[in-house]
């Protein structure tokens, strides 16, 4: 009895310290496209106009891992240094479409540490229900899926997947990274999904807005 109790507090303080560690070592990146600068769109798309002419015209529209990455590469510094340049310093924001979960989104944050990388992330779904009445209700979850139906999974801190209630301790930086791109968001929570009942879907490599077809 003793020695299975001395064994389990052994591999309870090692995965402890297996997940500080990974904590601290930033995710790798390579596996998301227009990460790297040569794996960019030679002449960028502009996916604020992309999202809005959809909310507009409810118009369904695709958006590639590509076009969005190479969109906030080219937008997140000026958008930092326009607004919010004396509490924000970010290396860059990327995102990785997964179908994953029934489709999610992973928003990362790569930061540069003492010359060494790290990244927090936050996934996120869209989950739609139909209603008794044959409506559907859009819902927004920040999880990317349950730990054995159990847990949720709110993003990774590092290498580390984490709980929801981690996301406490990033609230802020997620925050002010939403503010920054506050006019595209409002589009899809408020035109698109609210007002057009319109879907937004997360496939592997790209993001997908579709509408009702009109009877």
């Amino acid at each position: 009895m003793k020695k299975l109790f001395i064994l389990s507090s052994v591999l309870l303080v090692a995965g402890l310290g297996y997940g500080v560690y990974g904590s601290f070592q930033g995710q790798d990146l390579s596996d998301i496209d227009g990460f790297d600068e040569t794996d960019r769109e030679p002449r960028p798309s502009d996916v604020s106009i992309m999202i809005g002419m959809a909310a507009r015209l409810r118009q369904s529209v695709e958006i590639s891992e590509r076009q969005m990455n190479t969109w906030l590469a080219n937008n997140i510094k000026v958008r930092q240094e326009g607004q919010l340049a004396d509490h924000v310093k970010l290396k860059g924001v990327w995102v990785r479409f997964e179908e994953t979960e029934g489709g999610r989104a992973e928003l990362i944050i790569e930061r540069e540490v003492d010359g060494r990388p790290h990244t927090v992330s936050m996934f996120i779904r869209v989950e739609r229900k139909k209603k008794e009445d044959g409506t559907f209700t859009n819902y927004i979850h920040k999880d990317g899926g349950a730990f054995l139906n159990i847990l949720a999974i709110g993003g990774r801190f590092g290498q580390v997947r984490v709980p929801q209630g981690f996301l406490l301790f990033t609230q802020e930086s997620f925050g002010s990274l939403s503010d920054l791109f506050e006019t595209e968001i409002g589009w899809i929570k408020k035109e698109i999904i609210k007002e057009a009942a319109g879907r937004v879907i997360f496939e592997d490599g790209k993001m997908r807005i579709d509408f009702p077809i009109k009877k």
